[in-house]
């Protein structure tokens, strides 16, 4: 018994020395993070924002930078936990501007509120934002910046205040609810053989075949296996040399999903749906369009280090990662959010747009359509590999982007 409680002893001692060497190390991490580098700016408040005080951090090399400010996408998934380390990279061009939206992130920690937040709420919230911003720093214009169902708001910012707007640049871009109006018709186009399975490839990928439904597009029963007969066509060709995956494919029904979405209280389709829906899984997930995973693989797809990112960031206390949590939105304000709000009716800008977007990210192909008819001064669509997650965790490919746009501005003034 005495051998015991010494050996825990040892263990707790142990224990303790290390807490106290990593509470010294983020201490240290912290300091040096929260410098700010001369002749430029390193700032974090609260601002008042329609009744709600809400979170800002502004960061940049030089004052004289013209300013861009982030929305984050969601609803409310702020990533104000990691994202700074991805934006100081940005901000030898840029003064940058993070904001946690209504109820989100740090934002929901200091002031948290059960407002009922509607796309009113959020226009209102973003103008109240950018003015502040464009204010403080004594800017005219600024670039805006939004991220997957941000560049929903930022991309519609952008329209309703051209005259505030210098640049519009959307990363991993969300146009509209869960599948886009182009993706939709797409698949209508597919099915009804408007357009083959080369064509459709060669315009929106095979992911156009691995994320969507058919069944918003169209309710014919026929329709929608054809779609899944698709899907078996696009998996096999992925793995046409690959034996191990194939084998997975032996038994592959992908109209069982069709067959138990109209017959849901049937536990035998129900199975199989389930089993096909797995094979289909491991299959994705070994060629990279598993997009979302898991939070190793989203650690695994990063070029910095998303642990160190946390332990050391500046903006974060001990008291906010003991509140912290991933999801700020209950699921009937996110419906209610992105439910008719969409992108893709908006084709004219007053300013350039950029997009960059992961090649394996399910909206890959709508955004080249969506770029495709716009316009404006400006446009270009950047893909780099990954999924959606990417254009933030390949951070020296963002800022390689955001660099080039900077130089045109430069350039363009």
């Amino acid at each position: 018994m005495k051998k015991r409680l010494k050996i825990l002893k040892w263990i707790g001692m142990i224990l303790l020395v290390l807490i106290i060497i990593l509470l010294v190390v983020r201490l240290i991490g912290r300091l040096y993070y929260s410098r700010t580098p001369d002749g430029g700016i390193n700032e974090s408040m609260y601002i008042d924002v329609n009744g709600q005080e809400q979170w800002i951090s502004i960061y940049g090399e030089d004052k004289d930078n013209p300013v861009l400010m982030n929305v984050h996408g969601g609803p409310g998934n702020s990533a104000s936990y990691i994202d700074w380390i991805a934006f100081r990279k940005l901000t030898k061009d840029y003064t940058i501007v993070n904001w946690d939206q209504r109820n989100s992130g740090l934002t929901r920690m200091h002031d948290p509120q059960d407002t009922e937040i509607t796309p009113e709420l959020m226009r209102k919230d973003i103008d109240t934002v950018a003015d502040y911003v464009l204010e403080y720093m004594n800017k005219e214009k600024l670039t805006i910046m939004g991220m997957s169902w941000g560049s929903k708001y930022a991309g519609d910012y952008a329209a309703r205040h051209p005259e505030k707007v210098d640049t519009l640049i959307l990363l991993s871009a969300a146009l509209d609810e869960f599948s886009d109006d182009y993706i939709n018709q797409a698949i209508l186009d597919y099915t009804e053989g408007e357009i083959d399975f080369g064509t459709a490839v060669d315009t929106y990928g095979y992911e156009l075949f691995f994320y969507f439904g058919p069944y918003d597009a169209t309710q014919d029963i026929a329709l929608q296996k054809k779609y899944y007969e698709g899907t078996k066509q696009a998996l096999l060709e992925l793995t046409e040399h690959d034996e191990k995956y194939r084998a997975l494919l032996n038994d592959y029904e992908p109209t069982a999903y069709v067959d138990w979405y109209h017959d849901q209280s049937n536990q035998a389709l129900e199975k199989k749906a389930v089993e096909t829906e797995k094979n289909e899984r491991k299959v994705l997930k070994r060629y990279g369009y598993d997009i979302f995973g898991g939070l190793f693989d989203i650690a695994k797809d990063a070029d910095f280090s998303l642990a160190a990112a946390a332990v050391f960031n500046p903006y974060y206390s001990l008291s906010d990662w003991l509140r912290f949590r991933f999801e700020d939105y209950h699921h009937e304000t996110v419906e209610r959010l992105s439910v008719g709000f969409s992108l893709c009716g908006i084709t004219d800008f007053e300013m350039p747009v950029y997009v960059l977007q992961g090649d394996k990210d399910s909206h890959c192909g709508a955004d080249q359509k969506f770029v495709e008819q716009l316009n404006a001064p400006d446009k270009e669509i950047r893909i780099i590999k990954g999924g959606h997650a990417s254009t933030m965790l390949h951070s020296e490919e963002l800022a390689a982007f955001i660099h080039e746009i900077a130089e045109k501005q430069l350039k363009s003034d």
